[in-house]
């Protein structure tokens, strides 16, 4: 019985010299500079197309046999081939207005689309030409307006009729 109350002892010992014997704890210490915490808010944007693109009217004549390029630059102005196509017509770029918040600048994607034949459903494709970017100078409206021209390639075996497809746009905040 002296063996276990012993033992006991002991272990009362240790137990209560476990909870004497605690490390010293620090005081708290901020930092010299504290970080800041910082959040921009911006508007939606929004993208609205105010114009539709049109090339006007192309007569085809002897065309290269590895075609002739058919380009609108962001005024409307066309380039038509090298000399076996006719350019006539009222041409025009795309126009887009998009509205969001005053004085960010706004990156803009357009992205090549086919333009379907409604005749025979054959394709021409057409490669956009669109600002990398623009700024905006007001929060929502009236917005900041920028216009998208594109090229097409005609080549010997282009079918007459209209073609037409989608001017693929989009905006997002730089």
């Amino acid at each position: 019985m002296t063996k276990l109350l012993r033992n006991t002892c002991l272990a009362a010992s240790v137990a209560a010299s476990a909870l004497v014997a605690t490390p010293a704890v620090a005081a708290p210490v901020g930092a010299a500079t504290p970080a800041t915490a910082r959040a921009r808010i911006v508007r939606p944007l929004l993208l609205t197309a105010t114009r539709n693109l049109d090339f006007g009217t192309i007569t085809l004549g002897t065309v290269a046999a590895g075609g002739e390029t058919v380009a609108m630059n962001q005024a409307g102005v066309v380039t038509c081939g090298s000399g076996g196509l006719t350019c006539s017509g009222t041409p025009v770029s795309a126009a887009y207005n998009v509205q969001g918040t005053n004085n960010q600048v706004v990156v803009i994607t357009a992205v090549a689309s086919p333009l379907t034949n409604a005749n025979d459903g054959t394709t021409l494709s057409f490669s956009p030409n669109a600002p990398a970017s623009v700024t905006l100078t007001n929060s929502g409206a009236p917005g900041t307006n920028f216009n998208v021209g594109g090229s097409i390639t005609i080549v010997p075996a282009t079918t007459d009729g209209v073609y037409s497809g989608n001017v693929n746009v989009t905006v997002d905040y730089q």
